[in-house]
């Protein structure tokens, strides 16, 4: 009986992968056919015909029009959290949602986690922008081949570690990761002519995601499958912010650099220190969440996050959310939001009943702070790796703590707790965003 050998103790790894193999495919087969065919075929519709509406309303402005679908959207991913979480009334719907994205991480914890990122940000936020020494963004901008961005991003890419052996690198409107297999991940990137830090940051991240990827187990079950959402963001992020985003990576990358853009009609001779602090400089007036940089994004992440559970929760109404996310993107970023285009619809995420992915974000970006202090006290030369563009220790360092793993723990706080001692942290990331930001700004 699979009840009876799933409660069976035992000391044997063997034993036990097969045990979590049993689990994760009795937890999916149980989510799948307690969804009726009537309420599946809704929600394939639904999910049709709402990113239909959002898409019109986005363009006109008119987020009253897109209202009745989004409430849709949210009554049916309800009635499935509803059937999924079956008796256990322990387990709020919310947090039944989530699991689709982040397994094993209830609201209550993230929670927890939020309140501690939002209220050190906050005020953190406000004294960096009083700051009178932002830094320059001279070299962020001018004239950048494009087919120069995209030999540069391939060379970086392929030097931290993406195995262009078993995948490919291609160009698309946004950047994204498709896994066909472990031995073909393909990342596409997106590039402009009149900067090229996006188009750098774009191929970083997604190689990132394919390294995991490509990191995996090689059998076809849900065991050698990426644990969750936010492990996974972790490992774009890791490799974007504590690789691509830190003093050493330019050290390393600015003779690369220069050599792809400085040319006759375009002066680019910026220093690693310049470059460095060009590409963190922060945008205290951005209104846009995929837009934003490392120390505002947060805020956007826990915007959303509060108002999707306080709808699912019944205490926030569909027709008040505008009013809602304009009031806390004044008191979260003293930011005033002009319309809801660039407001409430920015987000595709709502009209694909994508209700629990927005706090996936954070969760990595947590995670991916605290996987690299552990990474520098095993690797305590770290920074001088990266300044030679000496990435293969890093690397594997992170396929034996993470990428090999897959599902075998069942959840982001398990791994992190068996494989670097401790459940996820918040003070890693806030330390690591002050300690940056506090010298770059030059306050106190």
């Amino acid at each position: 009986d699979l009840n009876e050998l799933l409660k069976t103790s035992a000391d044997d790894e063997a034993l036990l992968t097969a045990k979590r193999i049993l689990e994760l495919e009795k937890d999916t087969y149980a989510k799948s056919t307690c969804i009726p065919n009537e309420l599946a075929a809704r929600k394939a519709s639904l999910e049709a015909s709402a990113n239909h509406e959002w898409v019109k309303a986005r363009q006109s402005n008119d987020f009253a029009a897109f209202a009745p679908a989004l409430k849709d959207c949210f009554d049916c991913a309800k009635e499935i959290a509803e059937l999924q979480r079956g008796d256990n009334t322990d387990v709020s719907l919310y947090s039944q949602m989530l699991d689709q994205f982040e397994m094993g991480m209830a609201s209550s914890r993230i929670d927890e986690l939020f309140e501690k990122v939002q209220s050190t940000l906050v005020p953190f936020i406000a004294q960096i922008r009083a700051s009178e020494n932002a830094p320059s963004l001279d070299a962020l901008s001018g004239k950048f081949n494009i087919d120069a961005q995209k030999d540069a991003c391939q060379k970086i890419v392929t030097a931290i570690g993406f195995d262009e052996g078993h995948g490919r690198i291609d160009v698309s409107v946004h950047p994204f990761t498709m896994s066909l297999s472990g031995a073909d991940v393909r990342i596409t990137s997106r590039f402009s002519d009149d900067e090229w830090y996006q188009g750098l940051m774009g191929t970083i991240h997604e190689g990132g995601h394919a390294m995991y990827e490509q990191n995996l187990g090689d059998s076809e079950l849900s065991l050698d499958s990426a644990l969750s959402m936010g492990v996974h963001e972790s490992q774009s992020l890791f490799w974007e912010r504590h690789i691509g985003k830190s003093r050493a990576f330019y050290e390393w990358a600015q003779p690369i650099l220069v050599e792809a853009f400085n040319t006759d009609d375009n002066k680019f001779e910026y220093s690693a220190e310049e470059l460095y602090a060009a590409v963190n400089a922060v945008d205290f007036n951005n209104l846009i969440r995929v837009e934003a940089d490392e120390l505002t994004y947060p805020l956007h992440v826990i915007l959303r996050y509060n108002i999707e559970r306080d709808v699912v929760a019944g205490k926030l109404d569909v027709a008040d959310i505008p009013a809602r996310w304009n009031a806390d993107m004044k008191s979260l970023l003293d930011i005033d939001v002009p319309d809801d285009t660039t407001g409430c619809l920015q987000d595709i995420h709502w009209s694909c009943l994508a209700i629990g992915y927005f706090p996936t974000y954070l969760l990595g970006s947590m995670m991916a702070a605290q996987l690299a202090h552990y990474c520098k006290v095993a690797i305590p030369d770290m920074d001088d790796k990266i300044k030679a563009g000496e990435f293969d220790e890093i690397r594997n360092w992170l396929t034996a703590r993470v990428h090999t793993h897959g599902k075998r723990y069942k959840s982001l706080d398990d791994l992190l707790l068996a494989e670097v001692g401790e459940e996820l942290n918040p003070q890693y990331f806030l330390d690591y965003l002050k300690e940056k930001y506090v010298p770059l700004y030059k306050v106190e």
